[in-house]
């Protein structure tokens, strides 16, 4: 049963990645997970809930992506700031989330599920390290997770008239979200990065 509903998603985010929300059916998804239409609809109930389980699922991916190349920070503010970089490049660029990371493109009732109680969980997930350096944010970290997924949606969705690159997107970080979370102030924030750049 449950190698049945890993191959359902599998196929959907390979759906997505291929066709976008438009082209992603049930009845595509079923014939490219080998399944029929039925067996679709009975794990997952509605193309919505489909895609954002496909989602859900290849976030958890991009998370450990993120991870990695966040590990390095110095501080919880820099955690912060260089994951939330990578997190929209990973955005802007993995085809299958194009729904999320263009509304345009998809639905805002899936942009919405980016909010929802599983994105939250994962996003705490991440963020449980800056607990390490500032314990009494525990109580807050539903609300600060939030706030995290908030400013990330908002940098994948808008460039602003001037768009920024990585180390200007870095700055606003640390002056803005960094203060909105509660984090202490970290030292001067990192001019250059390996990591990959901002589209």
């Amino acid at each position: 049963m449950e190698d049945v509903r890993r191959r359902i998603l599998d196929a959907a985010i390979e759906v997505l990645a291929a066709t976008g929300f438009e082209g992603a059916s049930l009845s595509a998804v079923a014939i490219r997970a080998g399944v029929s239409r039925p067996t679709v609809y009975r794990h997952f109930g509605s193309r919505e809930r489909l895609v954002s389980a496909a989602m859900m699922r290849l976030s958890e991916e991009i998370v450990e992506r993120i991870w990695a190349a966040a590990s390095g920070a110095g501080s919880p503010a820099e955690l912060v700031v260089e994951a939330t970089i990578q997190a929209r490049y990973e955005f802007r660029t993995q085809p299958a989330l194009a729904p999320v990371a263009f509304p345009e493109q998809g639905t805002f009732a899936l942009a919405r599920a980016s909010l929802s109680r599983e994105a939250v969980a994962l996003c705490k997930r991440f963020l449980v390290p800056l607990l390490d350096h500032q314990p009494e944010l525990a109580a807050e970290l539903d609300e600060i997770a939030e706030t995290v997924i908030r400013f990330l949606l908002s940098l994948v969705w808008f460039d602003g008239e001037s768009g920024m690159d990585d180390d200007a997107l870095r700055g606003y970080l640390h002056r803005r979200l960094v203060p909105a979370l509660g984090l202490r102030a970290a030292r001067a924030p990192r001019q250059t990065s390996g990591m990959t750049p901002v589209p």
